[in-house]
């Protein structure tokens, strides 16, 4: 594979958004690249890189890490997919990103078809269609987000034993006559409650009664008030 030339190499990514990473390169899979960036192991879909180009300043003085990622050493070359990814990161602690410029903290509780289940200190449960992750970064077994202890942090699990559907429309489907938040609420119109779900269409209505119609597809995260 191409980016497997360069393994151990600092490079600038530009992902879709605007968003820019700098690190050392890790290693690389089918559809997905491993940077670290001084501090954590990140790992990249392809799919939201728009550009990856080496960087011989190394302003920032990034450093190839002094040890391996527990997940890379788990996983063969032909294994290293996000898919697998997601899996050995549940239960655990760690950041995402998704949408805007605010990382995300918790812990994936469940992976189905096309989404991911993630439980947030800030947020709560929240549902995340895969396609939309930008990032992940597993976190130490003894680091929490917010100052929580580690108690606090075993106890998220606010789904109470709720059913999960497989897909992401259909698990949304189950939301309707709820108040929902959209993409963390990024604008007015992602705020209200759900109405229906049909053909890839949600309809939800506003504080004033209102109704926006979303393709499902744009979509990033939901999170029930």
């Amino acid at each position: 594979m191409l980016l497997q030339s360069l393994n151990k190499e600092i490079v600038i990514i530009k992902l879709s958004g605007g968003k820019i990473l700098k690190g050392s390169v890790i290693d690389s899979g089918s559809d997905i690249i491993v940077i670290y960036d001084g501090n954590m192991f990140v790992y990249l879909p392809i799919d939201h890189i728009q550009t990856l180009e080496i960087d011989y300043n190394n302003e920032n003085n990034v450093q190839p890490p002094s040890e391996t990622s527990r997940y890379n050493s788990q996983l063969s070359d032909k294994d290293l997919t996000l898919t697998n990814i997601l899996s050995h990161a549940k239960g655990i602690h760690v950041e995402i990103f998704v949408t805007g410029n605010q990382a995300l903290h918790g812990v994936i509780s469940s992976i189905m078809n096309d989404y991911f289940v993630f439980e947030s200190p800030i947020y709560k449960t929240m549902f995340i269609l895969t396609k939309h992750l930008k990032w992940l970064s597993p976190y130490s077994k003894d680091q929490f987000p917010y100052g929580i202890s580690e108690n606090e942090f075993l106890s998220l699990s606010p789904l109470n034993n709720q059913s999960l559907n497989n897909t992401f429309g259909s698990q949304i489907d189950q939301l309707r006559e709820k108040l929902v938040v959209f993409n963390l609420g990024k604008e007015f119109s992602h705020i209200g409650r759900v109405i229906n779900v049909k053909d890839q269409i949600i309809e939800i209505q506003n504080g004033k009664s209102n109704s926006t119609y979303f393709n499902l597809s744009h979509i990033q995260t939901v999170h029930q008030v």
